[in-house]
């Protein structure tokens, strides 16, 4: 893969992961889990605006960035909802870690990558944490917590 394709196609898996998780926020939302919704809605705020520094990112390298969405999966189950997540954050930080080694002749997109793999730990261990205390504490209990606005 080349760093345009590389760059390309983590603009549309932002963009399409941005959306599942504001459709994912609305309708926990719904089913009043407001706090558990402003938690995803704000990852798919960061994952759009990703999207849009890879494009800006794009442009700057003189390529034309593509209109294009991944397609994501729409999960109501809240346990899966999250088990997906950490399934896709984990495979998401070795991939861009190891897409490291396509910027080492471009700073400027290296160091921007380097940020997206924080935030991207970042989430996973949220994730994570959060799938861990829905084992200690039951999923009705954690559903329980994470009721209001």
């Amino acid at each position: 893969m080349t760093k345009i394709e590389f760059l390309k196609a983590l603009a549309t898996g932002w963009f399409g992961n941005s959306q599942q998780h504001s459709i994912h926020a609305q309708l926990l939302k719904a089913r009043g889990l407001g706090k558990l919704a402003e938690k995803i809605m704000a990852e798919s705020d960061e994952e759009w605006d990703e999207a849009k520094k890879v494009n800006a990112r794009l442009i700057e390298l003189g390529e034309t960035p593509v209109v294009a969405i991944q397609e994501y999966p729409i999960i109501t189950d809240i346990k899966e909802m999250l088990e997906y997540d950490c399934k896709e954050s984990a495979e998401a930080l070795p991939a861009m870690s190891k897409a490291l080694a396509l910027f080492d002749d471009d700073y400027v997109t290296r160091h921007m990558i380097e940020e997206f793999i924080v935030d991207e730990q970042a989430h996973y261990n949220w994730v994570k944490g959060h799938l861990c205390l829905i084992e200690q504490i039951g999923l009705e209990n954690y559903m329980i917590e994470m009721i209001g606005d």
